[in-house]
């Protein structure tokens, strides 16, 4: 008889490597982050007009008193494919937008398309401030590529800017109450889906450990035991984890251990020994692994990896 013993990323600890928010830098671009931003996101200017298509809104004031109002614009083409710019003047309320300007992309040519198609962009928003005489460019503070499918036709901000921001003359965006808005869509080849990132960290001493206390264990039946989870966490799509941990049962002397290390994935969310100790020696009362029928199992991470984007 055996005592198996596996380990899955959703008991690691959490640690700063796993937590959102890269920032990605772009030379010929000069970043910055204005006021009143409800979203995290990436912003940038440029001198250049947006390379796919550009909508201008004269007499803004009108629109910004006609409510919960959406303007559609022209249907344009850009990497191979139809979009479409919606903009909600007023804030999409429908998502939690009041009191912002809302802007979304929209694929439109979906029914040429092949079943379960799917198609990978970068996408930018563009607003053009009037008195620095050039764009700010939004995109998202992640760096994720977007992926529109059957499910997510739309992709873009309900909160871009807050009307307060974008209204206040001293900001640039409205002269002669017109604005401009602007986008750029650039597909991403199958091969750059795969850029990645790996950041490293060794979890400090205070949250490497997670300890699992089984009481009663003689009386167990059950061919398989599974812990409560651990500071669980969605991972995004394609994840990919690396951990370098060390597996432990507690005894009188110490503990037996066992080291190993394991890219974790979706498909292989699990790792550890399938014969990690005899059960004759787990039940020997001279080893001390069992005190009141109690098991003592502890998994100590050492190192942990994440593959992101490549940013």
């Amino acid at each position: 008889m055996k005592l198996d013993f596996i380990v899955s990323p959703l008991l690691f600890p959490k640690s700063p490597l796993l937590q959102e928010g890269s920032h990605p830098h772009c030379s010929h671009r000069h970043h910055h982050r204005p006021l009143m931003l409800e979203r995290d996101m990436l912003l940038s200017t440029t001198k250049n007009e947006p390379s796919h298509y550009m909508l201008k809104i004269e007499y803004f004031s009108i629109l910004s008193e006609a409510g919960n109002i959406k303007i559609e614009s022209d249907v344009f083409e850009a990497s191979g494919h139809k979009w479409r710019l919606d903009l909600y003047p007023n804030g999409n309320k429908e998502e939690k937008g009041d009191n912002h300007i809302s802007l979304y992309l929209i694929i439109c040519d979906t029914e040429s398309l092949e079943k379960g198609w799917k198609v990978h962009v970068d996408v930018n928003f563009f607003v053009y401030d009037h008195i620095a005489h050039n764009y700010v460019i939004f995109q998202d503070d992640e760096g994720n590529r977007t992926r529109f499918h059957e499910k997510q036709m739309k992709w873009g901000f309900e909160k871009l800017i807050s009307l307060e921001h974008f209204k206040d003359s001293n900001k640039g965006y409205i002269f002669n109450d017109s604005c401009v808005f602007g986008a750029e869509v650039f597909s991403v080849p199958e091969y750059t889906l795969k850029d990645r990132c790996l950041s490293m960290i060794k979890p400090p001493a205070t949250m490497n450990t997670y300890t699992w206390i089984v009481d009663n264990f003689s009386s167990i039946k059950d061919d398989c035991l599974h812990s409560e989870v651990h500071e669980a966490k969605s991972f995004p799509n394609d994840w990919k984890v690396y951990a370098r941990f060390e597996l432990q049962i507690k005894n009188k002397s110490g503990y037996a251990a066992k080291d190993t290390g394991h890219w974790f994935c979706e498909d292989e969310d699990d790792w550890g020994f399938s014969c990690f100790i005899l059960l004759s020696e787990l039940r020997d009362m001279s080893k001390g692994f069992l005190k009141n029928d109690t098991l003592i199992v502890e998994a100590k991470i050492s190192v942990v990896g994440m593959l992101k984007n490549f940013i």
